[in-house]
């Protein structure tokens, strides 16, 4: 039997799952990015590049973690932080022109918002990526589930400092700390740790 094509596709038995092809697994992330680094309201991210620039550092331990070690006298809360999980990237992003991104985050957000999950509030300026009270509760079973505890994990070590930084702040400091793996590549070109 033929396998089907299109969203619901299976991949073939020889070929391993690969969680950057599933909706599902990037919707869950970040959902958990929202809850676990939002600011409250909400909690809410304000601003796209904010959003792209926490899920950068997020997808990349390595990335994380060094950013905590060359700002260690800087950050607050949880200090220097350890990826206690490989280095290995579940989901890269692409070097676009405001630095770390994912072309899918239409996608994704509208895949979140379709299921009342989250609202995007475009009366600011930047707009508000804010967690619905099923968002919230969503979430929070996400964050007990021990296949999700990695991300949890990062998201919390960015939660009482990186996330605090603005968009802007956020990009400048990508550029700042990976010249070569970030703000040197060509556009479009699939970032690397």
């Amino acid at each position: 039997m033929p396998h089907s094509i299109g969203a619901n596709a299976v991949p073939p038995p020889h070929r391993p799952w690969d969680p950057d092809d599933s909706p599902d697994f990037h919707a869950s992330r970040l959902l958990l990015l929202v809850a676990e680094c939002g600011s409250d309201p909400g909690p809410h991210i304000a601003g796209r590049t904010k959003l792209a620039k926490l899920d950068f550092f997020l997808r990349y331990p390595a990335f994380l973690e060094r950013a905590h070690t060359e700002l260690a006298d800087t950050l607050s809360g949880q200090g220097a932080f350890r990826a206690s999980m490989p280095e290995e990237v579940e989901a890269p992003m692409i070097r676009y022109r405001f630095g770390p991104w994912d072309p899918r985050y239409r996608q994704f957000l509208t895949f979140l918002m379709a299921r009342g999950l989250i609202t995007i509030t475009t009366s600011h300026r930047p707009e508000r990526v804010r967690l619905t009270s099923t968002g919230k509760r969503v979430a929070a079973a996400l964050a007990d589930m021990d296949e999700f505890h990695p991300i949890v994990t990062r998201c919390r070590a960015m939660r009482d400092n990186l996330a605090q930084w603005s968009g802007t702040d956020l990009k400048n400091l990508v550029y700042q700390l990976f010249p070569e793996e970030v703000a040197d590549l060509a556009y479009h070109q699939e970032i690397r740790p």
